[in-house]
């Protein structure tokens, strides 16, 4: 029960980091003035390509000169590092796809760009957000490798103490939890399900409202 609360709790702090700043990265990428937007785009999605050993001894190397080996604040730095890049792509999909004379409209009538990201952007992107935040969610819950690097020795996530058991001994709670595992997220998709059909009623609404 430890180690399913610790993990919640940090991937509840990395979903809620890696939504932001992922968003954010989406956002500027495409929305702003970068001379070089291939390469950082190439920077952040790097952590999807390489594996997950050499992300874990280079993340290691860095946090221990913090000393944040074994900390909650270095278990959700290691695991924001690969949640971004799903944030990133996912948000910039569906920003790519987004009518930007809505926005040059709402600016156009007086409105700053901080409120129209808020009144008009975000309503329009808010299932690619929710998306990549569920997908940022499971990636920290889910994460082993990395947290075998950064969690020290007295702190265990609920998938390392699963692999710890697993290679120690015998036990019917792994079986358990592993079904949890699997009915997590299976519900996130549900209540992804349930966010589009959600914003698919809202369309009309807002069709209707412009006219």
């Amino acid at each position: 029960m430890h180690a399913t609360l610790l993990s919640f709790q940090v991937a509840v702090v990395t979903m809620l980091a890696s939504t932001v700043l992922g968003t954010l990265a989406a956002y500027g990428v495409l929305r702003g003035r970068l001379r070089r937007r291939t390469l950082v785009v190439s920077l952040i999605d790097l952590a999807h390509h390489r594996s997950p050993i050499v992300i874990g001894v280079a993340i290691y190397g860095l946090l221990a000169q913090w000393d944040l080996i074994g900390r909650f604040l270095g278990l959700v730095i290691g695991h924001s590092i690969g949640s971004i890049a799903y944030v990133m792509v996912i948000v910039s999909a569906t920003l790519a796809g987004f009518d930007r004379s809505l926005e040059r409209a709402a600016m156009s009538l007086g409105a700053g760009p901080l409120l129209t990201f808020r009144r008009v952007t975000f309503p329009l992107i808010r299932a690619g957000v929710l998306s990549g935040a569920v997908f940022a969610f499971i990636h920290s819950f889910d994460e082993v490798i990395i947290t075998m690097f950064i969690s020290g020795v007295h702190v265990q996530t609920l998938p390392l103490k699963m692999w710890e058991d697993i290679r120690n001994q015998i036990d019917p709670t792994i079986a358990a939890v592993s079904s949890m595992l699997i009915v997590l997220p299976v519900v996130w998709l549900i209540v992804l399900e349930m966010a589009h059909g959600l914003n698919r009623a809202a369309a009309p609404a807002s069709t209707t409202d412009q006219a």
